[in-house]
């Protein structure tokens, strides 16, 4: 999503602060009927991850991700990236450690992880670009001000997705990102690489990402993902082929593997018959 108001300062921010209050109390009054205030949805369609390279590493008792993600936007020069997690989970930003995790993988495979797909070089050019401002959601009140107070917004499909996973007890991090080239209107989306979001959280069985959720550029997602686990499983993904299998050791430690890969649709991309979620559609 963009954020159409990065920074506020003096006066403009003092005014601002009760506006998003007011606004907020509105939509908790209305008991989160995002319609009651057309303000929080995005008014532009603009920013996706349209691709991911995840290793799973599961021991029995932890569940650990390393990920790489491909963005795309088509306008804006700063933008945020949200998704739900675990309550309990411990999250890094370890840039070299990824790549480091996700190297070792594809040489011990003898792979190359996206650039294995034909879909993934239909991007072209991509930008390396680095997460700031990291930032944790424990409620629906935190996350809405925030939205509203950056001028970001979501879509409709995507606040009904995040406050499901709330009322099922998870939480959402959220991150920002710019592209050093931002795009132009009129022009292609330009796109984005960032390494180093690795989150781990206890667990006794292999628990998978849910897919991306639709932003308004990309409907689908281009995915390669590596299950790293000390005993050999038949675990499958709910959602992608298996496409190899073998064994990889990091870090001293011997481990099963299971690669599995393909293009998937966005979760949150409405259907026939359903209103597109667009620039033009504010609800």
């Amino acid at each position: 999503m963009a954020v159409g108001r990065p920074s506020v300062e003096g006066p403009d921010w003092a005014a601002l602060l009760p506006k998003t209050e007011a606004n907020v109390a509105k939509l908790q009054e209305n008991n989160w009927d995002f319609k009651t205030l057309p303000e929080a949805f995005a008014n532009k369609s603009v920013a996706d991850v349209v691709a991911k390279e995840i290793v799973h590493v599961f021991d029995g008792k932890t569940m650990t991700r390393y990920g790489r993600l491909i963005m795309g936007a088509g306008r804006g020069r700063t933008f945020n990236l949200m998704g739900p997690i675990p309550p309990d989970s411990q999250l890094r930003v370890t840039s070299e450690r990824t790549r480091s995790v996700l190297k070792t993988v594809q040489e011990q495979t003898q792979t190359r992880g996206l650039e294995d797909l034909k879909e993934y070089h239909a991007f072209g050019k991509i930008q390396d670009v680095e997460f700031f401002n990291y930032e944790m959601f424990y409620t629906i009140r935190q996350l809405m001000f925030w939205l509203l107070i950056r001028d970001a917004g979501s879509y409709p499909s995507s606040l009904e997705i995040v406050v499901r996973h709330m009322a099922a007890g998870s939480i959402v991090q959220n991150v920002m990102y710019s592209p050093h080239q931002p795009g132009r209107d009129g022009e292609r989306p330009v796109y984005m690489r960032a390494d180093g979001l690795t989150v781990s959280f206890p667990s006794t069985v292999v628990e998978w990402m849910d897919k991306p959720i639709y932003g308004g550029l990309a409907k689908d997602t281009v995915h390669v993902e590596h299950l790293l686990t000390l005993d050999r499983t038949a675990v499958s993904h709910p959602y992608l082929p298996l496409v190899g299998e073998g064994k990889v050791s990091l870090d001293g430690q011997h481990y099963n593997v299971r690669r599995f890969a393909g293009v998937t649709p966005k979760d949150g991309v409405r259907g026939p018959g359903i209103r597109e979620e667009n620039a033009e559609d504010r609800y």
